[in-house]
């Protein structure tokens, strides 16, 4: 916000930016990589999965346990069941 005098709504909102274009070329590059097993690839994306949603929202979610409750409730406690199509 210093370095080029904007808001923090400003900040947020080219963050916001640069996190949708590194997931295009994040999803670009895995349809590519052929030397790299698979399972590996995806435990790499899930990765940056769970970072995204810990931090969503510029909430930190990794420090402010309490954020997450409802999501960890809703996982665990109070799961949605699906059942297959026979």
């Amino acid at each position: 916000m210093k370095q080029y005098d904007i808001s923090r709504e400003e900040a947020y909102k080219l963050i916001q930016i640069e996190i949708e274009d590194y997931w295009i070329i994040i999803n670009e590059e895995c349809l590519k990589i052929e030397n790299i097993p698979r399972p590996v690839l995806e435990i790499i994306f899930n990765v940056a999965r769970v970072t995204e949603f810990t931090y969503e929202n510029f909430e930190d979610k990794y420090t402010k346990a309490e954020l997450m409750k409802d999501y960890i409730v809703a996982v665990l406690i109070d799961p949605i069941r699906i059942e297959q199509c026979k």
